[in-house]
């Protein structure tokens, strides 16, 4: 594809870009890692008034109860995978447990190890910058691991196996994967298109205007997420985040195909069971005894 990558800076031409974003592509897919939009995404990760990036200090705290009655007792060692700014890694080392936070953003770590340092919790927590695909990993060096905030699905179907299976290896004998994923956006199938002129976004620090536009297939369960910034001096930036979001019977799976065949499934962050219209589920995989 032909058109600007997040922060390229370019004359826009409307032909470049497909009509419709591709999910998974390439050319125009977030770098989570890039400096510029993971410092503009710690700013809405740390914003209290909405839930789009991390979710509110209250309703992690719901959801910190939640987890409490799910993770192995304290002491435990912990992976949270895609932790971001620690938000619940750090609480989770302030209950007694040796936590281990893996993020690609440097910008959301940097923030983490502000928070553990203020919590004085020097040697309970430890953060490291890695991609889940390919981040060193030690067998059976956790307890339990977690997977929060449907992070699963910004990788492709044929990733997902591979990052679950990663992350099972690392668990020890008997562990625990808790891994939250959607069923499907909030958006209904097709496309949802919008505009407006921003003093800034994730995109750009500068007034411009922000195209958008959101795609929901619901045939191949995937979900795009795309956004064009036009500034006034002609400077463009495209980006967008794909999600694959695993059927709900085809999750048992999904996770049995990564080592974990003893599944249970709730209703997003209740303990009540899923069914097929869960808008979220909150998944507890098993590694078995061996």
């Amino acid at each position: 594809m032909a058109y600007a990558a997040a922060n390229m800076r370019q004359k826009l031409h409307a032909s470049s870009i497909p009509p419709w974003p591709v999910p998974f592509d390439s050319a125009a897919e977030l770098d989570w890692g890039n400096p510029g939009y993971a410092r503009r995404l710690l700013r809405e990760h740390l914003d209290q008034t909405h839930d789009g990036a991390s979710r509110r200090r209250t309703v992690i705290a719901g959801q910190m109860r939640r987890l409490c009655r799910l993770l192995p007792a304290t002491p435990a060692r912990i992976l949270d995978a895609g932790c971001g700014p620690g938000l619940y890694a750090v609480p989770l080392a302030a209950l007694g447990h040796s936590v281990t936070g893996i993020d690609v953003s440097a910008a959301a770590l940097r923030h983490a190890r502000g928070l553990a340092r203020d919590a004085h919790l020097r040697g309970k927590v430890r953060f490291v910058k890695g991609d889940l695909r390919d981040v060193p990993l030690a067998p059976d060096s956790f307890d339990a691991v977690l997977l929060v905030y449907f992070v699963l699905e910004a990788f492709s179907r044929t990733d997902q196996p591979e990052v679950l299976r990663r992350l099972a290896a690392s668990l020890a004998a008997g562990g625990t994967l808790i891994a939250e994923l959607r069923l499907r956006p909030e958006q209904p199938p097709g496309r949802i298109d919008w505009w407006d002129v921003v003093p800034n976004s994730l995109l750009s620090d500068r007034r411009h205007l922000l195209l958008g536009d959101a795609v929901y297939d619901e045939r191949r369960h995937t979900y795009v997420l795309r956004e064009i910034a036009i500034h006034d001096d002609g400077a463009v930036a495209v980006q967008q985040t794909s999600g694959w979001l695993c059927p709900f019977g085809s999750i048992p799976r999904l996770f049995a195909r990564a080592g974990l065949p003893d599944v249970t499934m709730f209703d997003g962050w209740t303990g009540s069971p899923a069914h097929a219209l869960s808008e979220t589920v909150l998944v507890v995989a098993r590694r078995r005894r061996t």
